[in-house]
């Protein structure tokens, strides 16, 4: 039996009051569930909608979808860190190893050239925190729907490493003037090192959360329902 747009709406709606709140896995448990509540009104069709929902329901035990849904976080989670891992790892590829040597070799001579760490530092860090920033508004603006994601989460976790990455750079190296003990090109060194990890994660947190905005759209698709 094939389930109509209303009664997919009506499980979607059924399992958004029991506190399933991340877009995503709100709809990878409705996937879940709309496949067993059709299967179960295929083998019985005396069974209305909410019947084969509560049967579906208890199916999961005492416990209810909690179980499912801790299950789901794991799986969820799971997807989503190899994904990230494997566009983290492609970065770092045979073609752009030579492109960050070069650009660790060029911070060292830039580092040299301005003997001035900290202000480039403060130059640097100023850029990333607008394009933080700004990715931050584009995403509230392109993706308002998804801002609760369990992606989106997850992708803030990685920010916040970059972040205390970058401090703890910051703190070492500038604040405490540990650069004095380095060469001005071994500084610059470390510093083209620690940006490219940053830049690299960054990257891998974008693309990590538009393919789970890509993954929750096809869902969408699927059944035909509202963002």
């Amino acid at each position: 039996m094939t389930l109509s747009k209303t009664d997919l709406q009506q499980i979607r709606d059924y399992i958004s009051k029991r506190g399933f709140t991340e877009p995503d896995l709100q709809m990878e448990i409705t996937d879940h569930v709309a496949c067993q509540v059709e299967d179960l009104m295929t083998a019985n069709r005396s069974l209305n909608l909410q019947q084969a929902i509560a049967l579906t329901h208890a199916t999961f035990g005492v416990m209810g979808f909690s179980v499912f849904e801790d299950g789901m976080r794991s799986a969820l989670q799971r997807r989503y860190w190899l994904v990230f891992k494997s566009y983290y790892q492609s970065v770092f590829n045979w073609k752009m190893i030579p492109v960050m040597l070069a650009f660790i070799y060029l911070s060292g001579l830039v580092f040299t050239a301005v003997r001035k760490p900290d202000y480039v530092f403060g130059v640097t860090g100023g850029l990333l925190l607008v394009t933080i920033i700004g990715n931050a508004v584009m995403d509230s603006m392109r993706f308002k729907t998804y801002a609760k994601m369990l992606t989106f989460k997850m992708g803030n976790i990685y920010l916040v490493i970059c972040s205390v990455l970058f401090q703890v750079y910051n703190l070492l190296i500038i604040q405490l003037k540990l650069y004095h003990y380095f060469s001005a090109a071994i500084t610059g060194a470390l510093f083209a090192i620690v940006l490219i990890i940053i830049l690299a994660t960054f990257y891998s947190v974008i693309k990590t959360q538009l393919k789970a905005v890509h993954t929750c759209k096809q869902l969408q698709e699927k059944y035909a329902l509202a963002a």
